[in-house]
């Protein structure tokens, strides 16, 4: 018998392979500089930082409903005061969790395969391209280990028959719907379905229906299939994304299914795919209850999981975006690496499982193009392909060479699996290729973090240092890039409110938008003491500080010294100072007599576009459903605007509010560049002098 100091020894090795693992991710942590996931990310946070405060859900300010436990297990990182420290603690949060799915798919592998084979299984899943969400403020974090947990618990509870594991099995399976819903939906269904596969192969269900007659057989194969056509039709058809999936786009759920089976099986290294379908008939095994349990849960996984994502992939593209979900799979990652490990302790193997799996990959690599966007959130198992196409010019032929090729050698391993040393190096050789993927999909990810870190001001908090904590609203005007509202948003938790004067809607979470009470510019609907102001308008109030950044805002911070009013506003103005077919500008402070001044010009085009005729209507201001518009016509005035010059318009005012709209016909706007989709007509800047005072 060894001793405690031999058993502690052999653990060295165990736990320096965990620590070196946790250092990766706390490095790519560390490297993530800044949130770039939007929207997700953005609403995790305001999600978690509301039960933080308050210890209820909400998204700036409003209650919403419960969407998983992944938002409490993140939110006292928010207690820590310092948004940069809370930031940096979630990441590291983050990589701890996610790198703890080891644990489970330990214990299930250890059900099955030596004590070796399991540490390395282990190892695998948290090696996974997958794990690149680590660094993310997502639910994979929480939901990947999770899975793992629940696929330990229900093989276990299927083997033993026993209350308390079945107890532990329904219990992670219903908190699962918790973590992650309504995928982790398939885990009890999975379970449900395992279940019964086991009870009708069993003893049991072999005895009940020892005595049917062949008329009986049939009719229970039909009221089979007529309960699950009942099913589909009473209960499912009434679940939204299911019934709009299954009716209308059949195909578009088969075509997408399969390119995230494909982007799973290039993540995961095709040896695991290919030896985790093998495992569900092992003959050797056929004795062992463990074993059907295993391949009963292995097998509903599959048929679940993949039904899941293929009804996702072809909801999102009628309301969203046609996606590659590989991301809804990383959970089969755990089950397909211990089948692949029973299948290398296997003496023997069926060899046309592996044919027909084999085939199934063949047919993938050859059908379904892969999607070589980089860096991909949804499919990060696409980035060793990416590695080979973006840095050695590999061409998507190449691709698919290389992906036959890695087939191949899977089925050399597979064949001479009992030679020693074979299965090290297949395990070395499958995890260099999953780390080769989560690395290069972290580096680009970072890379976009960096970018959005350098478009930021150098200091991040820079509102939340000036308003000292007191609570502020975001107010834009015309956003084409919410990123830079979003950011801010994070890095300063003294902003409770984003607003719109144009009611334009800022995701995620609710954009209420101010009321224009009078031409005076009054404005209604914001009760917070400071502002911080956004590109296309000017509030008549105290400036506490300004910032600009390269998403094209120009930020104010503004202190309210009486009720919040409106300087001036422009409308249809880019950030980069052009102008569509029509544009306006507001003064509304009253009292005022002076010049309208616009600078009017196409310095920014020197090509042969025809000139514009800009016609400039100017005229006093009333108040339409909240919308400023001319209500007395004063003046007009036109002028030409060429190529490659400008000129200043100076416009008398007599009194002020005073609205100018600016004009040009049909006809009169123009393409830059066939990579700019803009009609153009001037690049415009508007200002209201005030005469000196007598």
């Amino acid at each position: 018998m060894r001793s405690r100091a031999d058993r502690a020894l052999a653990l060295v090795p165990t736990a320096l392979i965990a620590i070196s693992v946790l250092t990766l991710y706390f490095v790519e942590a560390w490297l993530r500089k800044t949130p770039w996931v939007f929207t997700d990310e953005a609403e995790w946070t305001q999600i978690s930082r509301a039960i933080a405060a308050t210890g209820h859900a909400a998204r700036r300010g409003q209650p919403i409903y419960f969407k998983s436990l992944y938002a409490f297990l993140i939110a006292p990182v928010w207690w820590i005061h310092s948004t940069p420290a809370a930031y940096a603690a979630l990441k590291y949060l983050n990589a701890t969790v996610m790198s703890l799915a080891a644990v489970p798919t330990y214990l299930l592998a250890r059900m099955f395969v030596s004590r070796r084979s399991a540490v390395v299984v282990a190892v695998l899943a948290v090696l996974i391209p997958g794990m690149s969400y680590a660094a993310s403020i997502e639910t994979e974090v929480l939901a990947y280990p999770w899975y793992a947990l629940c696929s330990w618990l229900i093989v276990r509870a299927l083997y033993l028959r026993r209350p308390l594991p079945y107890a532990l099995a329904i219990g992670a399976s219903i908190a699962a719907v918790l973590v992650r819903s309504p995928q982790f939906d398939t885990v009890g269904a999975s379970f449900v379905i395992a279940g019964a596969g086991l009870w009708v192969t069993g003893a049991r269900g072999k005895a009940w229906r020892a005595n049917w007659t062949r008329g009986e057989t049939f009719g229970a194969i039909v009221l089979l299939i007529g309960g699950l056509i009942v099913f589909n039709r009473v209960v499912l058809q009434h679940i939204q994304i299911w019934q709009l999936s299954t009716e209308y786009f059949k195909r578009k759920m088969i075509d997408l299914g399969l390119k995230a089976g494909l982007a799973f099986t290039v993540g995961i290294g095709v040896l695991p795919v290919v030896g985790g379908f093998a495992s569900l008939s092992l003959r050797e095994r056929r004795g062992d209850p463990r074993y059907r349990a295993f391949a009963a849960y292995l097998a509903a996984s599959i048929l679940c999981i993949s039904l899941y994502t293929a009804v996702k992939a072809a909801y999102l593209s009628t309301v969203f975006s046609t996606l590659t979900e590989e991301r809804n799979l990383i959970y089969l990652s755990p089950l397909m690496l211990v089948g692949t490990a029973m299948v290398f302790e296997s003496r023997r193997i069926d060899w046309r499982v592996v044919a027909a799996a084999s085939a199934f990959v063949v047919f993938l690599i050859l059908d379904k193009e892969p999607n070589l966007t980089f860096p991909y959130f949804e499919a990060p198992g696409y980035a060793i392909l990416d590695l080979f196409n973006r840095d050695l010019r590999w061409t998507v032929h190449d691709l698919h060479l290389l992906l036959l090729g890695v087939l191949g050698l899977s089925l050399v391993a597979l064949a001479v699996r009992r030679v020693r040393a074979v299965a090290a190096v297949a395990a070395v050789l499958v995890a260099g290729w999953m780390m080769t993927s989560e690395i290069y999909t972290t580096d680009g990810t970072v890379h976009y973090a960096d970018q959005f870190r350098a478009n930021l001001p150098a200091n991040l908090t820079w509102v939340d240092d000036a308003d000292h904590g007191r609570p502020a609203t975001y107010v834009g005007d015309e956003i084409v890039d919410t990123n830079g509202v979003l950011l801010t948003e994070f890095w300063n938790r003294s902003i409770k409110h984003v607003d719109s004067l144009v009611g334009a809607d800022i995701a995620p979470g609710p954009t209420f938008r101010p009321s224009l009470v009078n031409a005076n510019g009054l404005l209604s609907g914001i009760d917070t003491p400071y502002v911080v102001g956004d590109f296309g308008f000017t509030l008549d109030d105290k400036v506490v500080e300004s910032k600009s950044t390269l998403f094209g805002n120009h930020l104010v911070l503004y202190e309210r010294t009486g009720p919040w009013r409106l300087l001036d506003e422009d409308q249809q103005v880019y950030d980069d100072s052009w102008v569509p077919g029509w544009s306006t500008y507001t003064y509304f402070k009253p009292g005022q007599h002076g010049d309208l001044v616009i600078m009017i010009g196409r310095e920014g085009y020197c090509g042969n576009a025809p000139p514009g005729r800009a016609t400039f209507s100017v005229g006093t201001v009333a108040i339409r459903e909240g919308e400023p518009v001319i209500k007395k016509l004063l003046t007009q005035r036109r002028t030409l605007v060429r190529d490659c010059s400008s000129q200043v318009v100076k416009i008398p005012v007599a009194q002020t509010p005073v609205r100018v709209v600016l004009t040009f016909p049909p006809g009169n706007t123009f393409h830059a560049s066939p990579s700019d989709p803009r009609n153009l007509g001037a690049q415009v800047s508007f200002s209201f002098v005030p005469s000196p005072t007598r």
